[in-house]
């Protein structure tokens, strides 16, 4: 494997590990970082009404950590595991090109306060992209 490669996967697998591990921390009931469970529904779904419950979110944690298992290569270098680090990529960088607004459409989720979309524009959009770009050169194939 490239250092690149591994490196890509290295980034990939931190990013998505801490977003499950914080998904898990909020399925717990904590409102870590923000002070208290509205404002951290602001934060990141948009609406202090809109707060998902523990279930919902353990199952976006499980998925984070899942992907970021992924895109580090537990499923090994077979033609499917590349498909699944490709489909992966594609979600995170679709994520970070239609913002949270959209994401929050599809989830049918309220529209977004302000607070959620200075957060979007300045966080979350650019570390999916980030996040994307990295399972995606962490996709590739090696050379035969």
């Amino acid at each position: 494997m490239s250092v690149i490669r591994g490196a890509a996967r290295l980034v990939s697998w931190t990013g998505l590990t801490a977003v499950g591990g914080l998904h898990l921390i909020w399925a717990s009931g904590s409102s870590w970082p923000a002070k208290n469970r509205r404002r951290l529904a602001s934060a990141t779904v948009g609406s202090a009404a809109a707060m998902p419950d523990a279930a919902a979110t353990a199952v976006v944690a499980g998925a984070a950590l899942a992907a970021g298992a992924v895109s580090a290569g537990a499923l090994g270098e077979g033609r499917m595991a590349v498909v699944v680090r490709r489909l992966i990529a594609t979600a995170l960088l679709a994520r970070a090109v239609v913002g949270g607004d959209v994401a929050l459409k599809a989830l049918g989720l309220p529209p977004a306060d302000k607070r959620f979309r200075e957060l979007d524009n300045r966080y979350y959009r650019p570390l999916c992209a980030v996040l994307g770009i990295a399972t995606l050169i962490g996709s590739r194939r090696s050379r035969r």
